[in-house]
């Protein structure tokens, strides 16, 4: 078992280890950035350097601290997050992390360390800490026992109390460019041509990616696909179930969407390749449609029930003409 490849953010990883080596490593870290980029995986690159018995910048991967972090069982890491739980068909929501996690957090901090140097924790979904959890940690970031290390992870600040933002120090991700996408993408073993017709998607982040695409294999494409072939303007069933096949959870219709989107995409290269300007006059109308109703589900918060809806009778209506 090796370290993950973390994609992206070297200056950010420059930064961590310039402040650990010289002994100025902040006791709180607020890692803040969208979610999929790596923030996670950064923070348990910096355990395992922090756990590696190896004299270089990067963590080894070899040795018995980063094995250990990397398999989540050594004695001076503790890793938690909120757990998941089940809302729906295909659904889950992420419950909140509570006090009595939050007390386990201060515990740990408080033993002394057994094989590193300090105590790290590690805290993913730190803004589903709830308020009861926030305030018990506000001592345990103000003033760690010993040289312990406490790393909150978040995609926004917005949900952490202010008290608990001012005792860490900021650490932002940015989204990735487009080729370390492609990269990480291609090293989780996707295929060269799915990669890059993921690339649209992903917004920055694998995680996303290789989300929606997970989201999408679970659909039934062929399904969709067919809905989509026999749309007829005039049978409003037809539209109806289109609109239904669409998903009954966010992540669903923002995965199907992407699939159309690529479908629209695949079918416009063939009606181009054959020269059939009809068809790819349509082809692209019917993408510049999906395309927008991703837009809308992604930064407005829709009524997804009435988006799909009327991206189902436009769809109809762009293939009757």
């Amino acid at each position: 078992m090796s370290l993950p490849v973390v994609y992206g953010h070297a200056a950010t990883w420059a930064r961590l280890t310039g402040l650990l080596d010289a002994d100025r490593l902040p006791h709180a870290l607020l890692f803040l950035g969208p979610p999929g980029v790596g923030k996670s995986l950064v923070a348990r690159r910096l355990a395992a350097r922090i756990a590696c018995s190896a004299d270089a910048a990067a963590p080894c991967g070899e040795c018995a601290g980063c094995r250990q972090v990397v398999a989540g069982s050594h004695p001076d890491l503790l890793q938690i997050g909120a757990p998941d739980r089940a809302v729906g068909r295909k659904e889950t929501r992420k419950k909140e992390i509570g006090i009595d996690q939050a007390r386990e957090v201060k515990r740990f901090a408080q033993l002394a360390a057994i094989r590193a140097p300090r105590k790290m924790t590690i805290i993913d979904d730190a803004d589903r800490l709830s308020l009861a959890a926030q305030n018990a940690l506000l001592k345990t970031l103000e003033e760690p026992p010993g040289q312990a290390l406490l790393v909150l992870i978040a995609a926004s600040a917005g949900a952490l109390l202010p008290t608990v933002r001012s005792r860490c120090q900021r650490v932002a991700f940015a989204p990735l460019t487009p080729e370390e996408v492609r990269a990480a993408l291609l090293d989780s073993g996707l295929a060269a041509e799915e990669a890059a017709a993921l690339l649209a998607s992903a917004e920055g982040s694998p995680g996303r990616a290789l989300s929606l695409r997970a989201a999408w294999q679970e659909a039934d494409r062929a399904e969709v696909l067919g809905l989509l072939a026999a749309l007829d303007s005039g049978r409003y069933g037809s539209v109806l179930a289109m609109s239904k096949s669409l998903g009954k959870t966010e992540q669903e219709t923002a995965a199907r969407l992407d699939g159309l989107f690529g479908a629209c995409r695949d079918a416009a290269l063939d009606a181009a390749a054959a020269g059939d300007a009809a068809a790819l006059a349509g082809a692209l109308r019917r993408g510049e449609a999906v395309a927008e109703a991703q837009q809308t589900l992604r930064r407005r918060n829709p009524n997804r029930a009435l988006l799909t809806e009327a991206l189902a009778l436009r769809l109809a209506r762009i293939g009757a003409t």
